[in-house]
């Protein structure tokens, strides 16, 4: 078929059959986009809250950091505490072995002369 006989005017009344549903195709659209719209807007509110309660979760955990950094301190002085108290129980062991070796020297001796004592003293009753 040529060209000039596929090409014929349309009668008015498709015209307005095409304009009502373009129109209706236009309206059904703009109800798609905004809704849409609507949705965007809540997903911007929800996003929203979601960042402040993301900044509050991340406010906590810096602060739990600092309390755990705290204690890991006071943790080291602990330890640091108790080996000091060590060293100091483990020389006072060793003097203390001393003392006790020097007592039992001290006792050994004392009961020497206390028998030499009561030796001389048999010896002058004698």
């Amino acid at each position: 078929m040529p060209a000039a006989e596929r090409y014929r005017p349309r009668p008015h009344d498709e015209d307005q059959q095409l304009i009502h549903f373009l129109g209706r195709k236009v309206a059904e659209s703009d109800r798609r986009f905004e809704a849409i719209d609507h949705r965007c807007d809540r997903g911007e509110a929800t996003r929203g809250e979601h960042d402040e309660r993301f900044r509050e979760i991340l406010d906590h955990g810096d602060e739990i950091s600092r309390r755990l950094e705290r204690l890991e301190q006071e943790y080291q002085a602990i330890l640091q505490g108790l080996r000091r108290i060590e060293n100091l129980r483990s020389r006072e062991r060793g003097r203390r072995a001393v003392l006790e070796r020097a007592l039992e020297e001290l006792k050994r001796q004392a009961a020497a002369l206390q028998a030499r004592i009561q030796e001389l003293e048999q010896r002058v009753r004698g």
